[in-house]
């Protein structure tokens, strides 16, 4: 279906040459799913927006053969991309109805009517439930994987030959994703469409792809049939990665900061925030120790950032408290680093503005942002960069090191590590590691890379609806998940392992949730009658706390007094 040959693309600046990507081929069939991977910066998006066309005008690429069924790749035509931020690639100002049909009567000429109802019939094939409500919203009303849904049924209006997925499911949970998985192979199967997939997530690509490239610096340096690539690779950098991948690194890492002191840091008791829509926090507890690493993990909506935006001053609680010590610095690294980077702004000129409010010389503020920039991976080059220059991860280091240099005592990490491939979350880990241990920084890692919070973290807490479902030692509770919410977001997580990953778990459909008891009723397996009508208490069991009527002797059994709980699913 594809066939590229000696792709080179050069960008320059101030009379600076820089070939980002270095003569690839690459070749993708009809009907099938390629994946495409590599670490941050190694030029795989940059490859992509070539052979889209979207590059600046400054981008010099070069092809010896650029063909997609033996004609030029025109997007639109026969070609079109996903993009890895759905929000950022929906307009705001527009229903999401009006921007679908606007992309099909661009490809064929038909009457608006026609293109309403062509609108309707593609949410409903990437499965979104209620069609006609969904065309009334804009694009803030509607979940991350939702938006997800939509980008795809756009890209499915122009009724490709070709879907490019640039990192499709980075920024969501494993239940949203394992859905967006399984909608990706539908369409290729049922449409014949080719997908290839650019991705850092082995994991995603083990599940859904039959061949495989490998991308470094800028140049292809392995392909094959994925099985292979996987189990017989053959180049260092392959080995590295799929090692990097299996999490050895952060089970190093990890090891090095469980020690946690008894001294709490900050403790948050009974905190309660709604909003208008119902939704919100409902009496959340929990605490934060000296240099303890903590994780809270569930879906999006389940109202993580909201908690995390509480602790750290941005948002107000309706109830509750929030207790630090009184040095508790608080600092935030956003999901998204390029919205939380000024754009005006060098990396160097970013990071000096946190050193200028501590009174120091300049000399010292040099020495400091140079020594930092180091620290997390970059190169003093970088530091005259601006965030438009930089790939994902490359901007997730410097808001990383920005946040660093404001010395915290507790870190957030609001899904900061999606955007950053393997290689680049295990250096992170490793330093993470170096400096809680030094410094005694308490971190608290909202996010679904479930394989960091097994190693890297000492507790784990689950939040589904903003109600706590469980909570525990994080080895225990992702080893042994006792809640059956708990359950099926680590069975959702695809493994980077080919013959594990294919069997992809859909996760849960949001779009039918019961509004009262359990928030997880409608979802659950396990369920009870109970579970409709009254909201679950939190049972203790030794370091486990879980709100499930499984748990409860009035509802499931009496037990001897020397019983030991163990999971009940």
């Amino acid at each position: 279906m594809m066939n590229i040959k000696n792709l080179s693309v050069t960008y320059e600046k101030d009379g600076v040459r820089t070939e980002a990507v270095r003569g690839i081929d690459l070749y993708v069939e009809k009907g099938k799913i390629t994946g495409l991977v590599g670490e941050s910066g190694s030029g795989k998006s940059t490859a992509m927006f070539a052979i889209m066309g979207l590059l600046p005008e400054q981008t010099t690429v070069m092809a010896d053969v650029m063909e997609l069924d033996g004609e030029r790749p025109v997007p639109g035509k026969n070609i079109a991309m996903i993009f890895q931020d759905s929000l950022h690639c929906l307009n705001p100002t527009m229903k999401i109805g009006k921007q679908i049909a606007e992309t099909v009567r661009a490809k064929k000429r038909c009457s608006l009517g026609e293109a309403r109802r062509r609108a309707e019939e593609l949410l409903e094939q990437v499965g979104i439930r209620n069609p006609k409500l969904r065309m009334k919203q804009y694009p803030y009303e509607l979940s991350g994987g939702m938006r997800q849904r939509v980008v795809i049924a756009i890209a499915l209006a122009c009724e490709p030959k070709l879907i490019i997925a640039d990192e499709p499911t980075t920024a969501l949970d494993a239940a949203v994703q394992a859905q967006i998985l399984l909608l990706l192979k539908k369409i290729v199967k049922e449409t014949e469409t080719s997908l290839l997939l650019v991705s850092h997530d082995l994991g995603v690509v083990a599940s859904l792809c039959d061949q495989l490239y490998v991308m470094r610096e800028g140049e292809i340096v392995e392909n094959g049939f994925t099985v292979d690539v996987f189990y017989d690779p053959q180049t260092d950098y392959t080995k590295q990665l799929l090692a990097d991948a299996s999490g050895k690194r952060i089970i190093a890492a990890g090891k090095d900061v469980k020690n946690e002191s008894p001294a709490p840091l900050l403790k948050v008791e009974h905190l309660k925030r709604m909003f208008q829509s119902g939704e919100g926090l409902e009496d959340i507890s929990f605490e934060i120790k000296e240099g303890e690493m903590v994780a809270l993990i569930g879906e999006s909506g389940s109202g993580k950032t909201t908690l995390a935006r509480i602790l750290t001053g941005i948002e107000s609680s309706d109830g509750g408290m929030v207790v630090g010590k009184k040095d508790c610095t608080v600092r935030m690294v956003f999901q998204d680093p390029f919205a939380s980077l000024n754009p005006c702004m060098t990396v160097r000129q970013t990071l000096r503005e946190v050193l200028l409010v501590q009174k120091i010389t300049e000399e010292k503020i040099k020495s400091d942002i140079e020594e930092m920039i180091v620290q997390v991976g970059l190169h003093l080059e970088d530091l005259e960069r601006y965030p438009k220059e930089l790939s994902g991860g490359q901007r997730q280091r410097v808001a990383i090191a920005r946040a660093l240099l404001a010395q915290p005592k507790l870190l957030i990490f609001d899904e900061a590590f999606s955007a950053v491939d393997a290689t680049t979350r295990a250096q992170l880990m490793e330093l993470l590691a170096k400096l809680v241990k030094q410094k005694k920084i308490a971190c608290l890692f909202i996010s679904h890379d479930l394989e960091l919070v097994k190693w890297m973290t000492t507790k784990v807490y689950v939040l589904y609806k903003g109600v706590l479902l469980e909570s525990g030692p994080a080895a225990a509770v992702c080893q042994d998940p006792w809640h059956p919410y708990t359950k099926m977001l680590m069975e959702a997580l695809p493994k980077a392992n080919p013959k594990k990953a294919k069997k992809i778990k859909p996760g849960t459909n949001r779009e039918f949730e019961s509004k009262g008891g359990c928030p997880y009723f409608s979802q659950c397996g396990y369920a009870l009658d109970c579970c409709k009508n009254h909201r679950p208490e939190t049972y203790v069991f030794e370091e486990r706390k879980i709100a499930c009527y499984l748990y409860s002797q009035k509802h499931s059994g009496k037990r001897g007094e020397n019983y030991k709980m163990t999971s009940q699913i």
